[in-house]
């Protein structure tokens, strides 16, 4: 397994999915004390259910990444995120555990997650977080993610209405799509940014 350095003992690596999931299962509650998730599953009928299924089949050749940040050898965070089209990523859930936090490790992955994602070729990462998440949202702020909008949070799978109100960040690839998320500019200004870049043509010669 090929570890990428964070910072001093701290690094991350691809995982299986199996691995990611024993890891987060046994750990989950101790990072998210206050969480409580809802399957929707259980309402389903049977052809609803069968329904569900397919539509799932038809996200499966979209990329996920599963990883887990290490102390040494030792497992003590974790991330999952996937690909929901062809520009944006979803950071879905990063947990560092308890005694690792406020050391500067979210920080780190964060630098690293953004250098991954934007590798692959992606022009947006998204995330939902709690207003009052601070220990998430301050750092994701300072790492250039900006609010999106604010509103509930409902996800494939999951209904989660006891967070409250949610934060929706995202973070722009390139440093002209932030024109977009201004609230005092917008898509005329990016275009007119982007119309400025384009190659023009030389004039033609006066007859």
């Amino acid at each position: 397994m090929a570890q990428t350095t964070l910072f001093g003992s701290y690094s991350v690596a691809d995982v299986r999915a199996e691995v990611w999931e024993a890891f987060i299962t046994q750990h989950h509650e101790r990072v998210f004390p206050h969480e409580v998730t809802l399957p929707l599953d259980g309402a389903l009928s049977q052809q609803e259910q069968a329904k569900l299924t397919a539509l799932r089949q038809n996200m499966a050749a979209s990329l996920q990444l599963y990883l887990l940040v290490y102390d040494g050898e030792e497992p003590i965070g974790w991330h999952f995120g996937f690909q929901r089209n062809d520009i944006e990523y979803h950071m879905a859930s990063t947990g560092i555990l308890p005694e690792y936090q406020n050391r500067g490790i979210y920080s780190a992955f964060l630098r690293y997650a953004k250098a991954r994602i934007f590798g692959e070729g992606f022009q947006y990462i998204t995330s939902l977080h709690r207003c009052d998440n601070n220990a998430v949202l301050v750092p994701k702020l300072k790492a250039g993610f900006q609010i999106q909008a604010f509103g509930f949070l409902i996800q494939p799978m999951l209904f989660e209405a006891n967070y409250g109100p949610m934060v929706q960040l995202i973070c722009p690839a390139k440093e002209l799509y932030r024109s977009l998320f201004d609230a005092k500019a917008g898509t005329r200004p990016l275009a007119e940014q982007l119309q400025q870049q384009l190659p023009h043509p030389p004039p033609e010669p006066a007859p």
